[in-house]
């Protein structure tokens, strides 16, 4: 056969698909395809809503024609794919950057969103409406390819659905038609739950690393008022922050930290709002600042000498080459993150530390000696950044071994810097004397952290709801030595100046700890109320390590299953057991009176026959197969002793009344019917005593029915 015969062949179109649920539930799952991608702004809304109509159109048209195909269509739609091809190839071989795929996804979605829209009007057979089910997966990996929250969660449901739907009415075409049972459904669709879930239980960790160029992105920014200048969230995204009061409303500063000064004097409430989201290799302190300078309420960062600078510009990016932090140690693992804001906020970089790259769309960033990052722009909502920081991951081993007298190779203070991470406002009596009694039975560093982890973690309250500060009063005074209640700044707070009263160089340290996971993202969703506040210590050549007496930080990302076992088991925990129980109970009640109900005969006459059949039973008779209700009613009333009989009205009469309602349409007055349902009931409750025995009449001894007789259809006209 000729090359032309071949695609001839290949192109002859199939039989007419007569199936409109198949053909709906295709086009559906198309058109939630595109406007995943849409969501997740890949595609533009013109283009968007545009080709959702022409699928729409083209399916309709395809449907109509689906007998009589134009002959020259698909010469026509070959013709177009051919320009959309050669549009994308053009598109981003100018865009488009070596290893950047974000650069490549959104030209590559309306390509794929044009051949969907092209193919709408040539679908006449079941294999053309199965690729465009097929071709609407592709559109749906894309989407997924960007998506960061959990509403796309909500698209992959409808498409499933749809796709769900189209393979069921699919099966049912090449069956030769007829309806889908909802039971089929239902069973389907957990059997994909099912197999989804099981997958899930089986995948890895993931991890943020790749050779791709990282992304970037920035949104609502406005230049800030003066280099370095710290901005909060304010209309115009520029506007300097301001610390928060005792008194008054937070916002970026006070509470969170993150106006400059911490002030420990602030009783704050911080919501559920996601504040950002963050794709990393392990999960890690978000650091914002670190504040060195303790006045006995807040916590600042020490002036730099006059005529100095405390920022240093960095102009040679993105990406931005961060220079190592004063006095950490130059290893570790590298941890990319990549951010991405869901809300407005400080202009502050989030990183792991220490940051050694960043990825920032600007022309500028500004970095302090303690490893501070601040961008020259605010940041609106969507603005992205991604970080590459290298953890230092000593062990416990390792830092237990390590000694402030005993310097090693690696991080290393001046004599002035580990006096100024020493310093206090004034002398602290009975905190040193507190910390030495804790510590006495340790020897090493690491042991005296632990040992005054453990002693707050046993003998303080974690609350917001804290005792205002009078002025001129200590906070540590004030949470050691009489309330012992506070949060993370308080206990972070107390616990750095027990360090430093015993010689231990520390730092407070602010940010944002990880967050609920994301299975479905793989992201880490870090709302308001993670804000948080730990402490820094020194280690001779390990550099800064995190320390918190309040948090855990697991040491890597959760797999997708350990993460939907744990929320589930949180959810389970947090549901109230007697409001449940309640619930649970008057469902089951419900559930058996629908029951009892759908039991229940719809006349007399199958009310008669369902009390001889229960009769009957209790007698030890076994219904055979088919068995008429007078016979039964024979054998029942065979059972009573002969010089007794059976009570009146028998068995018999009861079936004959029954029988004659049932089939000949004889209908007694309510008065009998009355009757005759009491002498059926007194017959079913008559104690076994008074009857001779089982009778098997004629049926084999043992032998039961494999179908009972079903009494209740007796007395349906």
């Amino acid at each position: 056969m000729s090359l032309y015969g071949l695609i001839k062949q290949a192109n002859q179109p199939g039989a007419p698909e007569n199936s409109i649920t198949f053909r709906v539930a295709a086009t559906g799952s198309v058109i939630v395809a595109i406007a995943a991608c849409w969501a997740q702004a890949e595609l533009p809304g013109w283009i968007t809503a545009g080709s959702i109509a022409l699928v729409v159109i083209g399916n309709v048209f395809s449907y109509l024609r689906r007998n009589n195909p134009f002959p020259f269509l698909k010469v026509v739609l070959a013709l177009a794919v051919v320009i959309s091809f050669l549009w994308f190839f053009a598109t981003i071989a100018k865009t488009a950057s070596a290893g950047d795929l974000a650069s490549v996804e959104g030209p590559l979605a309306i390509l794929f969103t044009i051949i969907q829209a092209t193919h709408a009007f040539d679908v006449p057979s079941r294999r053309d409406l199965g690729f465009s089910v097929a071709g609407s997966a592709t559109l749906m990996a894309v989407a997924a390819a960007q998506a960061v929250n959990t509403t796309f969660a909500l698209y992959v449901v409808a498409w499933a659905g749809f796709g769900l739907i189209a393979l069921l009415a699919m099966w049912s075409s090449m069956a030769g038609g007829g309806p889908i049972r909802v039971r089929t459904v239902v069973l389907s669709a957990l059997g994909v739950v099912v197999v989804g879930t099981g997958i899930v239980a089986v995948l890895p960790a993931p991890h943020a690393a790749s050779n791709l160029v990282f992304p970037s992105a920035i949104a609502g920014d406005a230049a800030v008022n003066e280099p370095a200048g710290l901005v909060g969230a304010g209309p115009k995204g520029n506007e300097p922050v301001h610390a928060g009061s005792p008194s008054g409303a937070t916002r970026v500063g006070g509470f969170l930290g993150f106006s400059g000064p911490l002030d420990t004097a602030i009783r704050g409430s911080l919501g559920n709002q996601v504040v950002f989201r963050v794709r990393a290799d392990r999960p890690s302190f978000w650091v914002a600042e670190t504040f060195d300078q303790w006045d006995g309420q807040s916590w600042a960062a020490t002036p730099p000498p006059a005529g100095t600078s405390q920022w240093r510009e960095l102009v040679s990016g993105p990406p931005f080459d961060v220079p190592l932090p004063s006095g950490e140690a130059p290893q570790g693992a590298p941890d990319y993150q990549t951010f991405y804001l869901a809300v407005a906020g400080p202009n502050l970089v989030f990183h792991a530390a220490n940051a050694n790259e960043v990825w920032f769309p600007a022309h500028r960033l500004f970095v302090a000696s303690d490893g501070t990052i601040r961008a020259g722009t605010s940041m609106g909502p969507g603005s992205i950044y991604t970080v590459l920081s290298t953890v230092n991951t000593a062990t416990p081993t390792q830092l237990a071994g390590a000694s402030t007298n005993s310097p090693v190779p690696g991080g290393q203070l001046t004599a002035s810097e580990q006096a100024r991470y020493l310093r206090l406002p004034h002398p602290y009596p009975q905190v040193a004397a507190l910390a030495t009694r804790i510590t006495a039975g340790s020897p090493t560093t690491y042991a005296k952290i632990l040992a005054l982890e453990h002693w707050i973690a046993t003998h303080t309250t974690y609350t917001t709801d804290i005792p205002a500060l009078k002025p001129g009063q200590d906070t540590v005074d004030e949470f050691l030595f009489h309330s012992r209640r506070g949060y993370c700044e308080q206990i972070s707070t107390a616990l750095s100046v027990m360090l430093r009263s015993i010689g231990i160089p520390s730092r407070e340290a602010v940010g944002y700890v990880p967050g609920p996971y994301n299975p479905l993202t793989d992201l880490y969703e870090v709302q308001a109320k993670d804000a948080h506040a730990w402490i820094q210590v020194w280690f001779p050549g390990y550099g800064w390590q995190s320390f918190d007496p309040t948090a855990l930080v697991p040491n890597a990302n959760p797999t997708p299953a350990d993460a939907i076992g744990h929320d589930l088991s949180g959810l389970v925990r947090s549901v109230p057991p007697i409001p449940v129980a309640v619930v649970t109970g008057l469902l089951a009640l419900v559930l058996s009176i629908v029951v009892i109900l759908r039991r229940r005969p719809t006349s007399w006459a199958g009310a008669i026959a369902q009390q001889i059949d229960k009769a009957a039973r209790r007698a030890g008779l076994d219904a055979k197969v088919g068995e008429p209700l007078l016979v039964l009613a024979a054998r029942l009333d065979a059972c009573w002793p002969p010089a007794d009989g059976p009570p009146a009205p028998s068995a018999v009469a009861l079936a004959s009344a029954a029988e004659r309602a049932a089939y000949l349409g004889v209908q007694p007055d309510r008065a009998e019917q009355r009757r005759l349902l009491a002498g059926a009931r007194r017959l079913r409750r008559a104690p076994r005593s008074e009857r001779a025995g089982p009778v098997n009449s004629g049926q084999e001894p043992g032998l039961r029915s494999d179908s009972p007789r079903q009494p209740a259809e007796v007395g349906r006209p």
